[in-house]
Protein backbone atom coordinates (compact mmCIF):
# COMPACT_ATOMS: atom_id res chain seq x y z
CA UNK A 1 0.00 0.00 0.00
CA UNK A 2 2.64 2.52 1.01
CA UNK A 3 4.78 1.54 -2.20
CA UNK A 4 1.65 2.28 -4.43
CA UNK A 5 1.18 5.93 -2.72
CA UNK A 6 4.73 6.60 -3.46
CA UNK A 7 4.93 5.39 -7.44
CA UNK A 8 1.97 8.12 -7.81
CA UNK A 9 2.77 10.89 -10.28
CA UNK A 10 4.64 12.81 -10.26
CA UNK A 11 7.40 11.34 -8.35
CA UNK A 12 8.99 13.40 -4.99
CA UNK A 13 12.21 12.81 -3.02
CA UNK A 14 10.97 9.80 -1.76
CA UNK A 15 10.77 7.64 -5.29
CA UNK A 16 14.10 9.06 -5.78
CA UNK A 17 15.39 7.99 -2.59
CA UNK A 18 14.14 4.44 -2.92
CA UNK A 19 15.72 3.95 -6.28
CA UNK A 20 18.75 4.65 -5.02
CA UNK A 21 18.38 2.53 -1.73
CA UNK A 22 17.57 -0.59 -4.41
CA UNK A 23 20.43 0.29 -6.29
CA UNK A 24 22.72 -0.20 -3.16
CA UNK A 25 20.98 -3.35 -2.67
CA UNK A 26 21.23 -4.37 -5.96
CA UNK A 27 24.83 -3.94 -5.96
CA UNK A 28 25.05 -5.68 -2.35
CA UNK A 29 23.40 -9.00 -4.00
CA UNK A 30 25.83 -8.69 -6.73
CA UNK A 31 28.84 -7.90 -4.69
CA UNK A 32 27.80 -11.57 -2.85
CA UNK A 33 27.16 -13.09 -6.06
CA UNK A 34 30.16 -12.56 -8.52
CA UNK A 35 32.69 -10.46 -6.54
CA UNK A 36 34.18 -7.41 -7.43
CA UNK A 37 34.35 -5.54 -10.44
CA UNK A 38 37.93 -6.45 -12.73
CA UNK A 39 38.34 -3.08 -14.30
CA UNK A 40 41.02 -4.24 -16.11
CA UNK A 41 37.88 -5.86 -18.93
CA UNK A 42 37.32 -2.37 -19.97
CA UNK A 43 41.02 -1.96 -21.59
CA UNK A 44 41.23 -0.11 -24.46
CA UNK A 45 39.15 -0.99 -26.98
CA UNK A 46 36.83 -2.51 -24.90
CA UNK A 47 36.38 0.74 -22.70
CA UNK A 48 35.91 3.16 -25.50
CA UNK A 49 33.10 0.64 -27.13
CA UNK A 50 31.12 0.77 -23.79
CA UNK A 51 31.14 4.45 -23.66
CA UNK A 52 29.34 4.39 -26.76
CA UNK A 53 26.94 1.87 -25.94
CA UNK A 54 26.22 3.74 -22.68
CA UNK A 55 26.15 7.50 -24.76
CA UNK A 56 23.88 5.34 -27.22
CA UNK A 57 21.44 4.43 -24.72
CA UNK A 58 21.28 7.80 -23.23
CA UNK A 59 20.27 8.94 -26.39
CA UNK A 60 17.57 6.31 -26.44
CA UNK A 61 16.42 7.93 -23.34
CA UNK A 62 16.30 11.35 -24.29
CA UNK A 63 14.36 10.39 -27.49
CA UNK A 64 11.76 8.45 -25.68
CA UNK A 65 11.23 10.77 -22.50
CA UNK A 66 8.11 12.87 -24.01
CA UNK A 67 6.38 9.00 -23.92
CA UNK A 68 7.98 7.54 -20.73
CA UNK A 69 7.23 9.35 -17.38
CA UNK A 70 10.10 8.17 -15.55
CA UNK A 71 12.76 9.07 -18.28
CA UNK A 72 11.26 12.54 -17.74
CA UNK A 73 11.79 12.61 -13.95
CA UNK A 74 15.46 11.48 -14.37
CA UNK A 75 16.20 14.85 -14.99
CA UNK A 76 14.23 16.40 -11.84
CA UNK A 77 16.21 17.73 -8.98
CA UNK A 78 14.08 15.01 -6.91
CA UNK A 79 16.45 12.39 -9.00
CA UNK A 80 19.07 13.82 -9.01
CA UNK A 81 19.35 15.49 -5.22
CA UNK A 82 19.22 11.45 -3.93
CA UNK A 83 21.69 10.23 -6.23
CA UNK A 84 23.95 13.20 -5.40
CA UNK A 85 24.01 12.28 -1.70
CA UNK A 86 24.11 8.78 -2.36
CA UNK A 87 27.40 8.98 -4.37
CA UNK A 88 28.44 11.24 -1.86
CA UNK A 89 28.28 8.76 1.52
CA UNK A 90 30.02 6.38 -0.16
CA UNK A 91 32.30 8.48 -1.33
CA UNK A 92 32.74 9.20 2.55
CA UNK A 93 32.92 5.81 3.59
CA UNK A 94 35.51 5.29 1.53
CA UNK A 95 37.53 7.95 2.78
CA UNK A 96 37.00 7.07 5.99
CA UNK A 97 38.24 3.07 5.26
CA UNK A 98 41.43 1.68 5.08
CA UNK A 99 41.40 0.38 1.52
CA UNK A 100 43.55 -2.26 0.95
CA UNK A 101 46.25 -2.58 -2.73
CA UNK A 102 45.49 -2.70 -6.03
CA UNK A 103 46.78 -6.72 -5.78
CA UNK A 104 44.82 -7.49 -2.79
CA UNK A 105 41.11 -8.87 -2.04
CA UNK A 106 38.81 -6.65 -0.04
CA UNK A 107 38.32 -7.58 3.58
CA UNK A 108 34.65 -6.59 3.85
CA UNK A 109 31.70 -8.90 1.95
CA UNK A 110 30.33 -5.76 -0.10
CA UNK A 111 34.56 -4.59 -1.04
CA UNK A 112 34.23 -1.20 1.18
CA UNK A 113 37.63 -1.55 1.24
CA UNK A 114 38.46 -1.60 -2.13
CA UNK A 115 35.59 1.01 -2.69
CA UNK A 116 35.95 1.63 -6.73
CA UNK A 117 35.23 -2.37 -7.78
CA UNK A 118 32.37 -2.53 -4.89
CA UNK A 119 29.40 -3.12 -6.89
CA UNK A 120 26.98 -0.77 -4.74
CA UNK A 121 29.54 2.55 -5.47
CA UNK A 122 29.34 1.30 -9.31
CA UNK A 123 25.51 1.52 -9.66
CA UNK A 124 25.04 4.84 -7.95
CA UNK A 125 27.64 6.36 -9.98
CA UNK A 126 26.00 5.38 -12.95
CA UNK A 127 22.92 6.19 -12.36
CA UNK A 128 23.93 9.72 -11.10
CA UNK A 129 26.08 9.47 -14.58
CA UNK A 130 23.00 8.58 -16.03
CA UNK A 131 21.21 11.33 -14.59
CA UNK A 132 24.05 13.77 -15.63
CA UNK A 133 23.92 13.04 -19.26
CA UNK A 134 20.29 13.40 -19.58
CA UNK A 135 20.57 16.57 -18.41
CA UNK A 136 23.14 17.58 -20.97
CA UNK A 137 20.93 16.18 -23.93
CA UNK A 138 18.30 18.11 -22.51
CA UNK A 139 19.74 21.62 -22.13
CA UNK A 140 21.09 21.33 -25.61
CA UNK A 141 17.81 20.77 -27.41
CA UNK A 142 16.98 23.96 -25.73
CA UNK A 143 19.25 26.76 -26.83
CA UNK A 144 19.87 29.35 -25.14
CA UNK A 145 22.62 31.40 -23.36
CA UNK A 146 21.75 30.18 -19.78
CA UNK A 147 21.01 26.69 -21.17
CA UNK A 148 24.11 26.60 -22.84
CA UNK A 149 26.10 27.34 -20.17
CA UNK A 150 24.51 24.67 -18.29
CA UNK A 151 24.76 21.87 -20.99
CA UNK A 152 28.57 22.74 -20.94
CA UNK A 153 28.90 22.67 -16.92
CA UNK A 154 26.86 19.34 -17.27
CA UNK A 155 28.90 17.89 -19.81
CA UNK A 156 32.11 18.71 -18.55
CA UNK A 157 31.04 16.52 -15.59
CA UNK A 158 29.74 13.66 -17.87
CA UNK A 159 33.32 13.67 -19.32
CA UNK A 160 34.82 13.77 -16.06
CA UNK A 161 32.82 10.80 -14.50
CA UNK A 162 32.93 8.29 -17.38
CA UNK A 163 36.76 8.98 -18.61
CA UNK A 164 37.76 8.93 -15.14
CA UNK A 165 36.66 5.78 -14.53
CA UNK A 166 36.57 3.77 -17.93
CA UNK A 167 39.95 4.69 -18.58
CA UNK A 168 41.54 3.77 -15.61
CA UNK A 169 41.79 0.47 -16.94
CA UNK A 170 44.37 2.06 -19.86
CA UNK A 171 46.12 3.33 -17.03
CA UNK A 172 50.19 2.15 -16.40
CA UNK A 173 51.76 2.30 -13.65
CA UNK A 174 55.48 0.86 -13.13
CA UNK A 175 58.46 0.44 -11.12
CA UNK A 176 61.90 0.82 -12.74
CA UNK A 177 64.84 0.33 -10.80
CA UNK A 178 68.05 2.08 -12.33
CA UNK A 179 71.89 1.77 -11.48
CA UNK A 180 74.26 4.89 -12.46
CA UNK A 181 75.02 4.47 -15.71
CA UNK A 182 73.29 1.40 -17.15
CA UNK A 183 70.21 2.77 -19.30
CA UNK A 184 66.75 0.96 -18.14
CA UNK A 185 63.91 0.18 -20.66
CA UNK A 186 61.88 -2.28 -18.26
CA UNK A 187 59.39 -1.34 -15.67
CA UNK A 188 57.61 -3.96 -13.26
CA UNK A 189 53.83 -3.50 -12.66
CA UNK A 190 52.24 -4.71 -9.01
CA UNK A 191 52.18 -8.15 -10.03
CA UNK A 192 55.90 -7.90 -10.81
CA UNK A 193 54.99 -8.59 -14.18
CA UNK A 194 57.93 -7.22 -16.89
CA UNK A 195 57.06 -4.80 -19.29
CA UNK A 196 59.39 -3.17 -22.35
CA UNK A 197 58.72 0.89 -22.11
CA UNK A 198 59.66 3.44 -25.18
CA UNK A 199 61.29 4.83 -23.14
CA UNK A 200 65.22 3.91 -21.26
CA UNK A 201 66.24 5.99 -18.40
CA UNK A 202 70.12 5.98 -17.24
CA UNK A 203 71.03 7.52 -13.67
CA UNK A 204 74.22 9.66 -13.96
CA UNK A 205 74.15 10.77 -10.01
CA UNK A 206 72.33 10.71 -7.31
CA UNK A 207 71.84 13.91 -4.93
CA UNK A 208 70.53 13.95 -1.16
CA UNK A 209 70.10 16.93 1.28
CA UNK A 210 70.17 15.57 4.53
CA UNK A 211 68.83 17.87 7.57
CA UNK A 212 71.98 18.65 9.91
CA UNK A 213 72.80 15.72 12.80
CA UNK A 214 70.47 15.05 15.75
CA UNK A 215 71.84 14.28 19.11
CA UNK A 216 69.97 12.93 21.84
CA UNK A 217 70.69 10.74 24.73
CA UNK A 218 69.04 7.02 25.67
CA UNK A 219 69.29 5.00 28.34
CA UNK A 220 71.01 1.41 28.17
CA UNK A 221 66.85 0.04 27.19
CA UNK A 222 67.79 2.25 23.87
CA UNK A 223 64.58 4.31 25.11
CA UNK A 224 65.14 8.47 24.51
CA UNK A 225 65.02 10.84 27.47
CA UNK A 226 63.33 12.32 28.60
CA UNK A 227 60.84 9.28 27.29
CA UNK A 228 57.68 10.65 25.96
CA UNK A 229 59.15 14.02 24.69
CA UNK A 230 62.85 13.31 24.25
CA UNK A 231 65.25 16.65 23.94
CA UNK A 232 67.12 17.03 20.42
CA UNK A 233 70.07 18.83 20.01
CA UNK A 234 70.56 19.87 15.96
CA UNK A 235 73.99 20.07 14.90
CA UNK A 236 75.09 22.73 12.43
CA UNK A 237 78.91 23.21 12.98
CA UNK A 238 81.99 23.39 14.77
CA UNK A 239 81.16 25.20 18.35
CA UNK A 240 77.79 24.71 18.64
CA UNK A 241 76.21 23.33 22.09
CA UNK A 242 73.46 22.47 23.71
CA UNK A 243 71.34 20.86 26.61
CA UNK A 244 70.28 17.22 26.70
CA UNK A 245 68.50 16.53 29.81
CA UNK A 246 70.70 17.87 32.52
CA UNK A 247 74.28 17.19 30.52
CA UNK A 248 75.56 20.35 28.93
CA UNK A 249 77.23 19.11 25.42
CA UNK A 250 79.15 20.75 22.72
CA UNK A 251 80.63 20.12 19.57
CA UNK A 252 84.45 20.55 19.24
CA UNK A 253 84.83 18.93 15.77
CA UNK A 254 82.90 18.17 12.75
CA UNK A 255 83.72 16.34 9.80
CA UNK A 256 80.65 15.84 7.43
CA UNK A 257 82.25 13.07 5.62
CA UNK A 258 84.20 10.41 7.49
CA UNK A 259 85.18 7.62 8.21
CA UNK A 260 87.05 5.59 11.04
CA UNK A 261 90.82 5.69 10.67
CA UNK A 262 91.53 2.12 11.03
CA UNK A 263 89.52 1.86 8.47
CA UNK A 264 91.00 4.14 6.06
CA UNK A 265 95.02 2.30 6.85
CA UNK A 266 93.48 -0.80 5.86
CA UNK A 267 91.98 0.16 2.85
CA UNK A 268 94.82 2.69 2.28
CA UNK A 269 97.58 -0.55 2.32
CA UNK A 270 95.51 -2.41 0.50
CA UNK A 271 95.36 -3.02 -3.88
CA UNK A 272 92.65 -0.57 -5.56
CA UNK A 273 90.54 -4.08 -5.98
CA UNK A 274 90.85 -5.19 -2.55
CA UNK A 275 90.10 -2.37 -1.09
CA UNK A 276 86.92 -1.61 -3.15
CA UNK A 277 86.06 -5.38 -1.72
CA UNK A 278 86.67 -4.42 1.02
CA UNK A 279 83.66 -1.90 1.17
CA UNK A 280 81.43 -3.86 -0.82
CA UNK A 281 81.96 -6.56 1.81
CA UNK A 282 81.26 -3.92 4.76
CA UNK A 283 84.14 -4.72 7.09
CA UNK A 284 85.80 -2.47 9.07
CA UNK A 285 82.26 -2.79 11.60
CA UNK A 286 84.39 -2.67 14.82
CA UNK A 287 84.25 0.14 17.35
CA UNK A 288 86.87 2.58 16.50
CA UNK A 289 88.89 4.42 19.35
CA UNK A 290 91.40 6.30 16.85
CA UNK A 291 89.03 9.04 16.04
CA UNK A 292 88.01 9.75 12.53
CA UNK A 293 89.60 11.30 9.04
CA UNK A 294 87.60 13.12 6.13
CA UNK A 295 87.27 10.52 3.40
CA UNK A 296 85.22 10.99 0.07
CA UNK A 297 85.02 7.37 0.22
CA UNK A 298 81.75 5.70 -0.37
CA UNK A 299 80.00 5.38 2.97
CA UNK A 300 81.51 8.06 4.68
CA UNK A 301 79.22 9.84 7.07
CA UNK A 302 79.33 12.69 9.73
CA UNK A 303 81.57 12.27 12.45
CA UNK A 304 81.30 14.47 15.51
CA UNK A 305 83.74 14.67 18.97
CA UNK A 306 81.77 16.08 21.76
CA UNK A 307 81.85 16.82 25.32
CA UNK A 308 79.13 16.36 27.92
CA UNK A 309 79.63 17.76 31.02
CA UNK A 310 76.68 16.62 33.86
CA UNK A 311 75.38 19.62 35.39
CA UNK A 312 76.06 19.52 39.48
CA UNK A 313 73.91 16.75 41.00
CA UNK A 314 72.54 15.67 44.47
CA UNK A 315 76.02 14.82 45.94
CA UNK A 316 77.61 17.77 43.85
CA UNK A 317 80.05 15.71 41.53
CA UNK A 318 79.82 16.20 37.88
CA UNK A 319 80.54 13.34 35.25
CA UNK A 320 82.26 14.70 32.25
CA UNK A 321 82.70 12.50 28.89
CA UNK A 322 84.20 13.26 25.71
CA UNK A 323 84.73 10.84 22.60
CA UNK A 324 83.22 10.85 19.03
CA UNK A 325 79.51 10.30 18.23
CA UNK A 326 78.43 9.00 14.68
CA UNK A 327 74.76 7.31 12.92
CA UNK A 328 77.54 5.12 11.03
CA UNK A 329 76.49 3.83 7.68
CA UNK A 330 76.71 0.91 5.71
CA UNK A 331 80.09 0.52 5.81
CA UNK A 332 80.94 0.73 9.34
CA UNK A 333 78.25 0.78 12.46
CA UNK A 334 77.55 3.22 14.57
CA UNK A 335 79.07 4.50 17.55
CA UNK A 336 77.87 6.09 20.72
CA UNK A 337 79.24 8.07 24.02
CA UNK A 338 79.07 6.39 27.48
CA UNK A 339 78.00 8.99 29.51
CA UNK A 340 77.73 7.37 32.75
CA UNK A 341 76.69 3.58 33.84
CA UNK A 342 73.42 3.88 32.43
CA UNK A 343 73.35 6.42 29.94
CA UNK A 344 74.78 7.13 26.27
CA UNK A 345 74.42 10.21 23.66
CA UNK A 346 74.11 8.75 20.03
CA UNK A 347 73.50 10.69 16.88
CA UNK A 348 70.04 9.73 15.23
CA UNK A 349 70.15 8.30 11.91
CA UNK A 350 70.20 11.24 9.03
CA UNK A 351 66.95 12.48 7.45
CA UNK A 352 66.82 12.95 3.62
CA UNK A 353 65.57 16.65 3.30
CA UNK A 354 65.46 15.91 -0.59
CA UNK A 355 66.99 13.97 -2.91
CA UNK A 356 66.89 13.81 -6.71
CA UNK A 357 68.04 11.86 -9.67
CA UNK A 358 70.68 13.29 -12.68
CA UNK A 359 69.03 10.89 -15.51
CA UNK A 360 69.54 10.94 -19.13
CA UNK A 361 66.17 9.69 -21.10
CA UNK A 362 66.45 8.02 -24.23
CA UNK A 363 63.03 7.33 -26.66
CA UNK A 364 62.87 4.91 -29.35
CA UNK A 365 62.63 7.50 -31.69
CA UNK A 366 66.06 8.57 -31.11
CA UNK A 367 65.82 11.85 -28.62
CA UNK A 368 67.70 11.93 -25.87
CA UNK A 369 67.14 14.29 -23.33
CA UNK A 370 69.03 15.35 -19.56
CA UNK A 371 67.08 16.39 -17.02
CA UNK A 372 66.96 16.30 -12.91
CA UNK A 373 64.12 14.33 -11.41
CA UNK A 374 62.91 14.89 -8.01
CA UNK A 375 59.91 14.12 -5.53
CA UNK A 376 56.81 16.14 -6.53
CA UNK A 377 58.73 17.33 -9.58
CA UNK A 378 58.31 14.91 -12.03
CA UNK A 379 59.60 14.70 -15.88
CA UNK A 380 57.43 14.15 -18.39
CA UNK A 381 58.73 11.84 -21.60
CA UNK A 382 56.43 10.75 -24.80
CA UNK A 383 52.94 10.83 -22.58
CA UNK A 384 55.29 9.06 -19.16
CA UNK A 385 55.44 11.10 -16.11
CA UNK A 386 58.55 9.66 -14.80
CA UNK A 387 58.21 10.22 -10.85
CA UNK A 388 61.27 9.76 -8.03
CA UNK A 389 59.51 7.50 -5.67
CA UNK A 390 63.20 6.08 -3.76
CA UNK A 391 66.63 5.01 -3.58
CA UNK A 392 68.70 2.49 -1.88
CA UNK A 393 67.89 3.67 1.74
CA UNK A 394 70.41 1.73 3.17
CA UNK A 395 73.38 3.36 1.35
CA UNK A 396 71.79 6.41 2.05
CA UNK A 397 73.49 9.87 0.09
CA UNK A 398 76.03 7.18 -1.69
CA UNK A 399 73.29 5.10 -3.31
CA UNK A 400 73.68 4.31 -6.42
CA UNK A 401 70.55 2.84 -6.99
CA UNK A 402 66.97 5.54 -8.11
CA UNK A 403 63.51 4.26 -8.03
CA UNK A 404 61.30 5.62 -10.05
CA UNK A 405 58.05 5.70 -10.74
CA UNK A 406 56.24 5.85 -14.27
CA UNK A 407 52.38 6.64 -15.01
CA UNK A 408 50.84 6.78 -18.26
CA UNK A 409 47.09 7.47 -18.40
CA UNK A 410 45.88 7.96 -22.42
CA UNK A 411 42.79 9.29 -20.78
CA UNK A 412 43.62 11.96 -18.33
CA UNK A 413 43.92 15.00 -21.60
CA UNK A 414 40.07 14.04 -21.69
CA UNK A 415 39.79 14.19 -17.94
CA UNK A 416 41.21 17.65 -17.87
CA UNK A 417 38.88 19.07 -21.07
CA UNK A 418 35.81 17.62 -18.61
CA UNK A 419 37.51 19.91 -15.78
CA UNK A 420 37.53 22.93 -18.29
CA UNK A 421 34.24 22.82 -19.23
CA UNK A 422 32.82 22.10 -15.97
CA UNK A 423 34.64 25.32 -15.02
CA UNK A 424 33.65 27.30 -18.66
CA UNK A 425 30.20 26.72 -16.82
CA UNK A 426 29.93 27.20 -13.53
CA UNK A 427 31.97 30.56 -14.19
CA UNK A 428 29.66 31.49 -16.76
CA UNK A 429 26.43 31.02 -14.75
CA UNK A 430 28.25 33.02 -12.09
CA UNK A 431 28.44 35.82 -14.06
CA UNK A 432 25.12 35.78 -16.24
CA UNK A 433 23.39 39.01 -15.65
CA UNK A 434 20.35 38.37 -13.21
CA UNK A 435 17.81 39.26 -15.67
CA UNK A 436 18.91 36.30 -17.66
CA UNK A 437 18.41 33.96 -15.07
CA UNK A 438 14.86 34.57 -14.25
Amino acid sequence: MTLTVMWNKPYSFKEGTLIVIGLMVTGALLQVAMGPLNWDIFIWPANILALAVFVSILVAIHLWRRKCYFFRFMTTGKAAVPAIVGALLLTLVMGLTRQVGQTAAPSDPLAFTKMLESWPFILVYVWLTAIVGEETLLQATHPSRRNFLIMTSHLGLFIVLTCGTLGSADMQRLKMYCEVGKPEWRGLDVWNNVHELPVAVQLEKFVIDEYPPKLMIIDDNGKTLPIGKPDIMEVNDNGDKGQLTNWDIRVKRKIDNAMPSTLIKMIGSMPEEMASRLLLDSLGQAANKDGYVSTKLPGAECALYVEARQQQNSVGHHHTAAGWITCGSYQFNYQALRLDDSHQLVMAAREPRRYASNVTVFTKDGNTLKSNIEVNKPLTVNGWKIYQLSYNEQMGKWSTLSIFELVRDPWLPAVYIGILFLAIGAIGIFFMPTKQQS
